[in-house]
């Protein structure tokens, strides 16, 4: 049967099927019925034209472009037909309140009043939780971002609670089983799991007809109304007080991370100076370390105006810092502040350990967990009690096969949670059926068909995923067919079949998509974490996993050199895994997983491992999976573009929770890529930095310096005195919030002094030059995850730096230090133009040599 676009109602009642053709007339509608050639006209009080959701022109193409995806794409059943294609033909209308409504017109329906009251949380929460809840149930689609291990499962099955205590229905789905298991066995878990059918397929659908039972006895959980009053206004208010302390708990966390990132780069600043003999100024007991930072800066502008430092400065300095010591000032302004830089580090780790000890002794008093488990003990109480009074004096009917197509309405009211993969779930229940809410989980693996089909079977959707992770799979066939459909319609790039999973099609399609970030994070070491923090999520997780001293979280094994993979196989990693790591990492008895991105290594890894508990499996199988210790063997002699694809790693990284090995080849390789970042975040964290003729970049000391500099120039929210450099600093972050240059940040006015290592190549002259304090570059670039500086850029003033000026042969002596470190320096005029593609090209060029090293 076609797809009706338009609905003609005649009398409130739907007579589309039974007419030919209509057309308006003035006030009149016309309408011929099938077999007859006679016009009957209507008036419009009595017959309607109701628009549907492919009543546009774009709507109705992108639908038949996905029919006809569907149609090239779709799945075999066991009938060996195409089913995908199958569940397509059956869609005869698509309603305006339908959620794919939206998708095909590529337009959001208004946002609309939660009719949720006294949304709860029976299976706990946390902050972003929270919000993802209540944006799931104030929009018609909404998203929720799960990064690994950020609770998305605890996320849906709150929504379910709230659906279901609203007398709505649920359908949730995913691209694979495992993904809707999970949510029903924590159902199961909570004894909820006779309100959830698990559908699907037609062997899921005989298993759910043949092990049908009878309802529990809910007579247990039957509330009073003053019970159910009492135990609402209790919520309420651990709900409020909760909230306040979730807060406390993620700033207790960000400090916790805050004062071990500290403690790893003061243990790098002093190995960096170990060789210079500094004498530590003495300073007030407890002084601030932005208080260090601004003495620091003081002795910067005496240096830059060429000032001694006299009786009424040091008289101020006694006062203001606390410095009684009068061998302080008999050294160098540039020793001053190194020391300086070295007191900063006990300063802040101090503050820090008091700010962590206030919040833990606040949240001690507050009795956090237990207040936590009142609140989800009680919200279970109503929640069970909103099932008693639904399925009260109810008989639970036993169900065959047909009737899932017969008695469809009746089904959804005894079972208001379906479960069924997004393929599948269209041919669950009768095709005309319309479920409250569809929740799409792993969305960045379900592909745009089955996803839209998911979408045609609900009035609002909550799409749960993470971009960051792996997206679903299309082979190099399927791409060049669906291409080929694609290009016989004139569609947003979005609609993509072959490069957008649903979820990366609705975030390019609706850059407004109400969306909730899970930053919660709570599965891994917070050293594991903070890789994928750094590299893949822009910082915005907060680690509430606790730091633990059993194994060492993150090892680099490197083979020997060679050519060890063959046909992607590497015996020589499998044999160092069996060997060596297995031993002398005390793995024979622990949750161990071992990650590889190809299929043959997988299969050779696994009958290395026969008959053991080590589990063995390609990345993209592991997704969704977790074990305490994960090995990732990285296969390739040469990092290939598969392995070093920045989901795989994501995924692959994220699956440990106490411990990260990585395996790679001992070959020389460059030092760009995303492996090649894992190795320098690791080696960094591990102090087993090689040897470098620049220091890593300490960007806590020189962010706080940045901050205080800031403050000191007048012209607020600017980061320099210098329009030139403002200029070039918002256009230098421009370029590090793109891929693939995310990696990387920048620092302003970094000491030529704390970037070289050994000063052995250098002249007199030159050394007197980079050790002074004012000798700078104007912005640094370095890489995040090993503090690896890779870029000075200079900004130079036209009339300042003209050829002869003192400022030129200046610029060419600190062209000429760099020059002997052969680190790479930028410099732009300030009566130059395209500074934005120079910048790139030079990036470009950086890691195209550091790939090739």
């Amino acid at each position: 049967m076609p797809i009706k676009r338009e609905l003609i109602y005649i009398d409130n009642k739907d007579e589309t099927d039974r007419i030919a053709r209509y057309y308006e007339q003035g006030d009149k509608l016309v309408v011929v019925f099938n077999g007859s050639s006679k016009e009957f006209a209507y008036s419009k009080n009595r017959a309607q034209i109701i628009k549907t959701g492919i009543s546009n022109k774009n709507a109705f193409d992108v639908f038949n472009y996905l029919k006809n995806v569907a149609d090239t794409a779709g799945i075999i059943g066991n009938e060996s037909q195409n089913t995908l294609a199958k569940s397509y033909e059956g869609i005869t209308t698509v309603p305006k309140e339908c959620v794919l409504s939206d998708f095909l017109n590529g337009s959001l329906s208004k946002k609309r009043t939660n009719n949720t009251q006294n949304v709860i949380f029976p299976f706990g929460f946390n902050l972003s939780q929270l919000k993802a809840v209540d944006s799931a149930f104030n929009n018609n689609l909404s998203v929720i971002e799960g990064p690994p291990g950020t609770g998305k499962t605890q996320t849906i099955l709150n929504i379910i609670a709230n659906a279901v205590m609203n007398g709505q229905s649920v359908a949730v789905v995913s691209s694979n089983n495992s993904a809707v298991k999970n949510v029903y066995e924590k159902l199961e878990k909570a004894g909820l799991e006779f309100m959830a059918a698990v559908l699907g397929s037609n062997e899921n659908k005989q298993a759910f007809i043949e092990s049908q039972k009878a309802l529990p006895d809910l007579s247990t959980v039957k509330l009073s109304s003053e019970e159910k009053e009492k135990l609402r206004l209790k919520t309420e208010e651990l709900v409020t007080a909760l909230a306040e302390n979730l807060d406390k708990k993620n700033r207790l966390a960000q400090h916790r991370l805050e004062i071990e990132n500290t403690k790893t780069e003061y243990r790098h600043f002093k190995d960096s100076y170990k060789s210079e003999i500094i004498k530590e100024v003495g300073l007030r007991r407890n002084l601030k370390a932005h208080s260090v930072l601004r003495f620091w800066l003081s002795i910067e502008k005496l240096v830059e105006k060429q000032k001694s430092i006299g009786f009424i400065k040091k008289l101020i300095y006694r006062t203001k810092y606390g410095v009684k010591d009068s061998s302080f000032y008999v050294n160098s302004y540039d020793e001053m502040i190194l020391s300086l830089q070295l007191k900063y580090y006990p300063a802040k780790i101090s503050e820090l350990e008091k700010s962590i000890a206030s919040l833990e002794a606040s949240l001690e008093h507050f009795s956090f967990d237990t207040k936590m488990k009142e609140y989800t003990d009680a919200t279970m109480k109503l929640f069970k009690a909103s099932l008693y009074e639904n399925f009260f004096n109810k008989k639970r009917e036993t169900y065959s096969l047909p009737d899932l197509y017969y008695r469809s309405n009746q089904f959804i009211t005894d079972y208001p949670v379906i479960m069924s993969t997004t393929y599948s779930l269209k041919r669950c229940l009768d095709k005309e059926i319309l479920y409250d809410y569809v929740i799409i989980d792993e969305a960045s693996q379900v592909d745009l068909a089955t996803g839209a089909l998911a979408l045609s079977c609900a009035k609002r959707a909550v799409i749960v995923g993470d971009i960051k992770q792996l997206p679903n799979v299309v082979t190099d066939d399927l791409k060049f067919r669906t291409d080929v459909i694609f290009s016989t319609y004139k569609l947003k790039e979005a609609y993509r079949y072959s490069s957008n999973s649903l979820l990366s099609a609705l975030l390019e399609l609706f850059p407004e998509i109400p969306k909730t970030l899970l930053r919660e994070h709570y599965r891994c070491h917070p050293k594991i974490i903070e890789f994928c923090n750094q590299k893949f999520y822009d910082n915005q997780l907060i680690t509430l996993s606790e730091y633990t001293n059993n194994r060492q979280p993150l090892m680099v094994y490197k083979t020997t050199a060679g050519n060890h993979a063959r046909q992607l196989i590497n015996q020589r990693q499998i044999d160092v895994i069996r060997d060596e790591i297995i031993e002398k990492e005390q793995l024979t008895d622990t949750d161990l997983g071992i990650v590889t991105p190809y299929r043959n290594q997988t299969n050779a890894l696994q009958h290395a491992f026969r008959g053991s508990t080590v589990k063995a499996d390609t990345v993209d199988k592991f997704q969704g999976r977790e074990n305490e210790v994960i090995i990732l063997s990285t296969v390739d002699n040469e990092i290939s573009e598969f392995t070093d694809n920045p989901n795989r790693l994501n995924v692959a990284v994220s699956r440990a929770q106490e411990q990260l090995i990585l395996v790679v080849n001992g070959n020389e390789s460059g030092n760009d890529g995303n492996i090649a970042d894992l190795i320098q975040y690791i080696e960094y964290n591990n102090f087993s930095v090689i040897e470098s003729e620049v220091n890593s970049v300490f960007d806590l000391l020189y962010k706080g310096y940045e901050k205080q500099r800031a403050k000191s120039i007048k012209k607020s929210g600017k980061v320099s005195e210098y329009d030139s450099e403002n200029l070039m600093y918002g256009l230098i972050k421009e370029v590090l919030n793109t891929e693939p240059y995310l990696k990387y940040d920048v620092l302003m006015h970094f000491p030529i002094r704390n970037l070289i290592r050994d000063f052995s190549k250098l002249t007199e002259p030159e050394i007197k030059y980079a050790k002074n304090p004012l000798t700078h570059l104007d912005f640094i670039i370095y890489n995040k995850l090993g503090k690896v500086p890779v870029l000075g850029i200079e900004v130079d003033g036209f009339e300042f730096h003209k050829e002869g000026s003192t400022q030129s042969k200046r610029d060419r002596m600190k062209d000429e230090i760099l020059n002997k470190y052969h680190f790479p320096i930028l410099r732009f005029g300030t009566n130059e133009s395209n500074e934005k593609g120079k910048l790139v090209g030079m990036l470009e060029e950086i890691q195209k040599v550091t790939k090739t090293i």
